[in-house]
């Protein structure tokens, strides 16, 4: 079997046993990998708290038939600010679920890797609204998988998007008239000002997106969007997406909403 070299992020982690961890990685040229962390809950352990999720790392991995074994890991960066702001926390841990649930074991994406990368980055900083940088990530995300939605115009009758009322097409993966909107069973109503700040999230740097002021109920509407799009593409429902919106809805409101899904 191998050893493989890479830079990874910690995506998940749970307990094996009385001592050991498993923890899914998404490295940079080896793609997503679960691993296996022996003795790392010991106090003698040398792996320490290095391998959380958040976590950005330098890792050796023995390459194992089922699980690789982690036989170094030496920290890039702990991204310990996103564990002790509760609101980024929140939206990094969403950011983490979206890149475990979008590539297959194994399955290199360098581009997703630094996407992430980037994201937590910027997401640890100075952002002025979070909600913007997590349907950002996440309308990224799908394109770098094959999905890139379809905002410049109408897919069924090719009108561009200027004004009006417009339905995001879950199904074909894209934008249609009012008029073709009927023809199809699985869309979401959009109207001109969320359309347009969808398709400025999905073309601007990341770092950009961090100083976008918009008003609330508009990010909140945009990020409703991004989660409906990304769970089309995957066809399978994100746990974070209950929680995050309807935290958002909280604030808006000027209450905190339950976490209870």
């Amino acid at each position: 079997m191998a050893t493989l070299k890479d830079e990874a992020i910690v995506l998940h982690a749970h307990d094996l046993g009385e001592a050991d961890r498993i923890v899914s990685l998404i490295t940079a040229g080896h793609g997503l990998r679960r691993a296996v962390v022996k003795g790392v809950k010991r106090t003698a352990s040398r792996f320490g708290a290095r391998l959380e999720p958040f976590t950005h790392l330098k890792v050796v991995l023995h390459e194992g038939r089922n699980l690789d074994t982690v036989t170094q890991a030496d920290t890039v960066r702990t991204h310990a600010p996103l564990r002790t702001d509760y609101d980024k926390y929140l939206y990094g841990e969403s950011m983490l679920e979206l890149a475990e649930r979008s590539l297959r074991e194994n399955q290199n994406l360098p581009r997703f890797f630094d996407l992430l990368r980037v994201s937590l980055g910027v997401l640890e900083g100075e952002v002025r609204d979070c909600a913007l940088l997590l349907a950002a990530y996440q309308l990224k995300a799908c394109a770098l998988i094959g999905y890139r939605p379809h905002l410049d115009r109408c897919l069924h009758g090719g009108r561009e998007t200027s004004g009006g009322s417009w339905h995001l097409d879950l199904s074909e993966g894209g934008v249609t008239c009012q008029g073709c909107a009927r023809t199809s069973p699985n869309v979401l109503h959009l109207n001109a000002q969320v359309l347009e700040l969808l398709r400025r999230l999905l073309g601007t740097e990341m770092v950009a997106i961090a100083r976008f002021d918009e008003p609330p109920h508009l990010a909140l509407e945009a990020l409703r969007a991004s989660f409906a799009y990304t769970e089309s593409v995957l066809e399978q429902r994100l746990r974070s997406r209950q929680i995050v919106l309807r935290h958002l809805e909280g604030k808006l409101r000027g209450t905190e909403a339950p976490l209870s899904t």
